[in-house]
């Protein structure tokens, strides 16, 4: 999987750029391991029994590594749909 692009419910305008989908590249060792992000989720033990965590700063920290087009600086105003079609895009280059 060397590049995901993920097509927003809408188009948006930032920083006089125009687009409705934004493409990926995958996280790379560097990134991953030497720069110590780790995994943007795990399993976590709970009362209940194991749950998944998601660690929405370090899917933040993947995105401002990893976004190709547009630019991590015009996603600012994404709406809570597109944002969360971001954060899975990113979660799914990791397995669980």
């Amino acid at each position: 999987m060397a590049s995901v692009v993920v097509k927003l419910s809408k188009s948006y305008t930032a920083h006089d750029t125009a687009f409705s989908e934004i493409k990926l590249r995958e996280p790379r060792y560097h990134e991953i391991f030497m720069e110590g992000r780790g995994k943007p989720r795990e399993w976590q033990p709970s009362p209940h029994g194991p749950v998944v965590v998601t660690y929405p700063a370090v899917v933040d920290s993947y995105l401002q590594k990893i976004m190709v087009e547009p630019g991590y600086d015009c996603i600012s105003e994404l709406s809570t749909v597109d944002s969360f079609a971001l954060e899975k895009a990113v979660l799914d280059f990791f397995p669980l």
